[in-house]
């Protein structure tokens, strides 16, 4: 399994640190990544949040690939929907080659219904501007010159003249469903969070691939989750519970596109007593030792096929030696059972080569 690093850069209001110092606090926790050997690092996007988490991925992605020499970075999620597809194309084009073709896109249907309110865009769209869009992105990284005429958008004779510095940029869907995986099989791409809604999705998504001929072994599936790390367990929640409680009522304070909690009706509890309601979020967290860590992801990437693992390590109100101290933990203790780990079907497709 590749263990990589989430960073989701946001600011409380109630912090005393700079929007600016926010931004250069996680490009330095990616350089300690680097440095303690995960192997990449994706990052997230979200729009007019309160909390002002980052709306620009490529650029901070940018940033990250001058600061880096090995690392993996990409996107997780770029919210497709949002954006113009050819200069979503073009964007990762560049970013391959500056990173020195260490990029990888991750695109996503979108989930908050306010992002689309003030995008302007229809939710009911989505998935079709998704993967219509996804389609014209392929094209992009494929072809020197092609036309597209579908349901949203129309272009005539383009050219690509600047490609991806990998023959094949590694391409990550977004999908929570059944038609969703299908789509993503087909066209032969990774998938990403299809593993936390259960085995049965992840079995259908082998299928899929196997029917259009495509190996499962060969194509990743990518799960997030969000970490705390300390030397004891009373530690461990004292220095994170704050910022787990963001982390959940920033989630639940939204209006969800396709989710069954919306609007807030996730009822979070106080930081205080998160640590006993751990076992009952449907948003999983981990926090404590690291055997208490490892235990409890294990668990999670044994349900289902999983190839890749982003963990997301600072949340709000977190100082830097903290969480360099968690990373330090996690990458001695938890990393090397999480990477020792192969779930039994990939093992299987890949003793048929």
């Amino acid at each position: 399994m590749d263990v990589g690093f989430l960073f989701n850069i946001r600011r409380h209001p109630e912090e005393q640190r700079s929007l600016r110092q926010v931004y250069q606090d996680h490009i330095d926790d990616v350089v300690h990544a680097e440095q303690l050997g995960f192997t990449h690092a994706w990052a997230g996007e979200h729009h007019f949040a309160w909390d002002q988490a980052t709306p620009g991925l490529f650029p901070v992605l940018a940033a990250v690939a001058q600061r880096t020499s090995r690392i993996r970075i990409g996107t997780h999620v770029t919210v497709l929907p949002y954006h113009h597809p050819l200069r979503v194309a073009e964007d990762a084009a560049v970013l391959d080659i500056l990173s020195g073709g260490r990029f990888e896109l991750t695109v996503g249907a979108g989930s908050f219904y306010e992002e689309f309110r003030s995008y302007d865009v229809d939710a009911a769209e989505r998935f079709g501007r998704l993967f219509e869009g996804l389609d014209v992105i392929l094209k992009c990284f494929t072809e020197d010159e092609f036309s597209h005429e579908g349901k949203y958008f129309t272009f005539p004779g383009v050219r690509m003249t600047t490609k991806p510095l990998q023959e094949r940029l590694p391409v990550w869907v977004a999908a929570s469903g059944p038609v969703g995986v299908k789509r993503v099989a087909r066209r032969g791409l990774n998938v990403a969070g299809a593993s936390a809604f259960g085995p049965q999705l992840m079995d259908l998504f082998d299928s899929g691939l196997r029917a259009h001929g495509h190996n499962p072994a060969d194509h990743g599936s990518g799960l997030l989750s969000m970490v705390h790390v300390a030397d004891d367990e009373d530690r461990a929640w004292a220095e994170a519970a704050r910022g787990v409680h963001h982390w959940l009522t920033f989630l639940a304070g939204h209006e969800w596109v396709g989710l069954e909690f919306t609007g807030g009706s996730l009822d979070v509890p106080a930081p205080d007593r998160l640590r006993d309601w751990a076992a009952y979020s449907p948003i999983p967290y981990h926090v404590g030792t690291p055997d208490q860590v490892a235990e409890s992801l294990l668990r999670r990437v044994r349900s289902a096929r999983n190839t890749n693992l982003a963990l997301s390590f600072r949340q709000v109100f977190m100082d830097t030696a903290v969480v360099h101290h968690s990373m330090d933990l996690f990458a001695e203790h938890v990393m090397p059972e999480l990477r020792a780990w192969q779930h039994p079907t990939t093992t299987a497709a890949s003793s048929d080569q």
